[in-house]
């Protein structure tokens, strides 16, 4: 049986890797590079296989807990993991409209190029100082990711807003701005699960 220190150390490779995702899944957009595609899947496929081991071992750990402390930490880091892994998920949907928008040749417009940048910027961010608490063990470095919530949430919100407008004036076409719009609900919803692994790493300080 693993040890919980060695059971942390994988969580922390399992972020890396979806943090890798998150930042492949958003050059293929920009690039509109098939191979960047395939890359982020292979990426998804070995998140996929991390949260199925590391989730085995954080239960076979949990059995054999004699301390409620312990067995809480263990409940936060499952938590975490399926949160890493929910982030995969989202980058695999963002990558399903890439690849449509390569097939199809569709464009966003400038403004809408830059918006979706501007909210990709601000989840890449919170996850890597997510990603960076993870390996250095620092809980408590987190807090500067809940800051952004209230932000992100209005952020999109707007941004919404002044895409249908975009295409109501007919500056894109009723495809594209769907396809930009669920980019920014599943951006929104990445962030969300970064969210709740930082609120989960900052319990893990108080157990």
């Amino acid at each position: 049986m693993k040890d919980l220190q060695s059971i942390q150390q994988e969580i922390s490779a399992m972020s890396q890797v979806a943090l890798k995702m998150l930042e492949t899944t958003h050059a293929a957009f920009m690039e509109h590079d098939r191979d960047l595609i395939t890359t982020a899947l292979e990426e998804e496929t070995k998140l996929n296989d991390m949260e199925k081991s590391i989730t085995s071992s954080l239960v076979e750990f949990g059995h054999g807990c004699a301390k409620k402390e312990e067995r809480n930490k263990v409940a936060i880091l499952t938590d975490v993991v399926g949160d890493l892994e929910m982030i995969g998920d989202y980058c695999k949907d963002i990558l399903e409209r890439v690849e449509i928008k390569i097939e199809e040749k569709l464009l966003f417009s400038e403004d809408g190029v830059k918006e979706y940048n501007n909210l990709y910027a601000l989840a890449e961010k919170s996850m890597k100082e997510v990603a960076s608490a993870l390996e250095k063990n620092l809980p408590s470095s987190v807090k500067a990711v809940l800051k952004h919530e209230e932000h992100i949430d209005s952020l999109v919100d707007e941004y919404r807003r002044r895409h249908t407008q975009r295409m109501i004036d007919k500056v894109c076409t009723p495809m594209g701005c769907n396809m930009f719009l669920n980019m920014l609900d599943f951006t929104a919803a990445i962030y969300y699960h970064i969210k709740k692994i930082a609120k989960g790493l900052l319990k893990i300080k108080n157990v």
